[in-house]
């Protein structure tokens, strides 16, 4: 009995830190605003449903600290390479907020994002609230979860297996994620560069104009003019992006088990 409920906590933790390691590196739920205590209790909540609906291991787990604690590792490894690919949809939003407040003179001013625990320009904030509101709007917390939980079906405990495949499909996802950002920014810079070489033009016909001076406010209305007209278009880059993410989550799922 004593041996079946040792059996039993070593699971249980194993569970919870493969989810702890979600809570590291997933959006949002890796924010410093959410407590370091909440993010544990979290877990071993999650953990604690999760545990009896795990088959039984056809060996018994490792008992030795050295053995044991490698196989932590793995699991923690699990958590975090697909909280890293759903955090990739965030990250590239950055990039588009980043280009975005270059091009329209916004890169001056900025603010902090508690999530990052940064400065970030203001374009920047206002696509990363878009995307975490779009996150929760379409239950993509509640998938993130349910997509580690369905780990357990694939990728038993200690079966973690890293393929140079894997290694390689993670730094292809970093490429799409600048591809990403920069269709997300682009409507925006190209209106920006005719802006600009429009301003250049009118200096050159009417040279007692104070281009600098006009072209400033100028830019930074047309620029939120613009964002105002691009939420849609937006939004229906999350919603491709966010399905992606998950399509991504499988695949590395799959090359993990």
């Amino acid at each position: 009995m004593i041996l079946f409920e040792a059996e039993v906590f070593k699971v249980f933790a194993l569970v919870m830190v493969r989810f702890s390691g979600l809570f590291i590196s997933a959006p949002i739920l890796n924010s410093d605003n959410f407590p370091a205590l909440g993010k544990a209790a979290f877990a071993a909540m999650l953990a604690f449903m999760v545990t009896p609906v795990i088959p039984a291991q056809p060996d018994p787990l490792p008992g030795e600290a050295l053995a044991f604690g490698l196989l932590a590792v793995s699991e923690l490894l699990i958590g975090l390479i697909l909280g890293f690919v759903m955090n990739l949809i965030f990250a590239a939003v950055q990039v588009a907020g980043q280009v975005m407040d270059m091009l329209s003179g916004f890169a001056l001013v900025n603010v902090f994002n508690p999530a990052f625990e940064a400065q970030v320009p203001i374009f920047g904030f206002f696509l990363f609230i878009l995307a975490a509101l779009f996150l929760f709007v379409s239950d993509g917390h509640h998938v993130m979860i349910y997509g580690l939980w369905s780990t357990f079906e694939q990728i038993p405990l200690g079966g973690l297996v890293v393929r140079p495949d894997l290694l390689h499909d993670v730094t292809a996802l970093g490429r799409i994620m600048f591809v990403q950002g920069l269709l997300i920014a682009a409507p925006i810079g190209s209106a920006m560069l005719l802006t600009y070489a429009s301003l250049g033009l009118l200096g050159r016909v009417v040279p007692q104009m104070h281009v600098i001076v006009v072209g400033f406010p100028l830019t930074i209305a047309f620029a939120l003019l613009l964002m105002a007209f691009m939420v849609g278009f937006i939004l229906m880059m999350l919603d491709g992006m966010f399905d992606d993410m998950f399509r991504h989550m499988s695949r590395m799922i799959r090359m993990m088990s």
